[in-house]
């Protein structure tokens, strides 16, 4: 590879589904241009814009028996298209999946209107040239206003058709609560290849954050505090928001710590994404 390696690492792999019936040792590497799967006996090369979808979790049912977790790499090749299957229980493997999500998404030029929706009331806003990019929790949008969607505030997404400029196009429609209000954004990719990966990453985050807060318990206290820091509150003020003493709301707030819905902030306590999500839930609930 003449480009400048990005990802590197061994793990367990699958080269392609259709050459392996099990995994063998192999060496994975990444540029901005393409994925490298090298095992002893073959290597296989994935262009970044051959990947037409990209997953993160449970391997497929067939193939348990030798994974847990994988990051499985869709392509299209010459004769039709591949499968492989990267081991990823590591966190090696998990920056390379984000990785390459950048790699595919990071500066493609969208069509976005934001917001469509605030509320259930449509805007008259225009639908305007923008660039997209990819962090781990956020998709950030670059142009004459930017703006950003944390995945932990979102609250439902879904793929649907619109007139964009005079056209019948594919949109990506995208429900957050930033600050405390419920917005719609609707997000229109050049090609569906990537639409299909940028839906495929709120999926993967979204998911990931759900089944943690699935497997999380909150009393209405927990919840009245998350939301009162969310809007602004402060950890003084809680007190009084929630007629506690002051060291019941200590108590309260390690307790949520604990559950890694809340951290330490420099002003403060602050929500994590888990929380953040805890919060869009109950403002959903209020909305419907």
């Amino acid at each position: 590879m003449t480009e400048s390696v990005v990802a590197d690492f061994t793990t367990d792999v699958i080269p392609d589904t259709a050459a392996y019936g099990e995994p063998v040792t192999g060496r994975v590497l990444m540029s901005d241009k393409r994925v490298v799967i090298a095992t002893p006996e073959d290597k296989r090369t994935i262009p970044i814009e051959a990947v037409f979808d990209l997953a993160y979790g449970s391997a497929p049912s067939d193939l348990r028996r030798f994974f847990e977790t994988t990051v499985t790499v869709a392509f299209e090749t010459d004769g039709g298209r591949g499968v492989a299957l990267v081991e990823g229980a590591d966190e090696k493997v998990e920056r390379f999946t984000n990785l390459l999500f950048k790699a595919i998404i990071n500066g493609t030029d969208a069509l976005v209107k934001h917001p469509a929706r605030i509320g259930g009331r449509i805007t008259d806003n225009a639908v305007v040239p923008m660039t997209v990019s990819l962090n781990p929790g956020t998709v950030s949008f670059d142009g004459s206003d930017p703006f950003a969607i944390e995945v932990s505030t979102v609250t439902h997404f879904e793929r649907m058709n619109r007139q964009v400029k005079g056209q019948d196009r594919s949109v990506l429609s995208v429900r957050h609560t930033p600050e405390m209000q419920a917005l719609t954004s609707e997000i229109t990719l050049p090609s569906n290849r990537k639409m299909n990966i940028l839906g495929r990453f709120l999926r993967i985050e979204y998911s990931q954050l759900r089944e943690a807060l699935e497997d999380t318990e909150l009393s209405d206290r927990e919840t009245q505090a998350l939301v009162g820091l969310y809007s602004g509150g402060s950890d003084a003020s809680l007190a009084g928001m929630l007629g506690m003493e002051s060291n019941q709301v200590t108590m309260l707030l390690n307790g949520l710590v604990d559950k890694d819905l809340l951290q330490e902030g420099e002003s403060g306590m602050e929500l994590t994404d888990l929380g953040k999500l805890a919060v869009s839930d109950n403002i959903e609930q209020i909305n419907t």
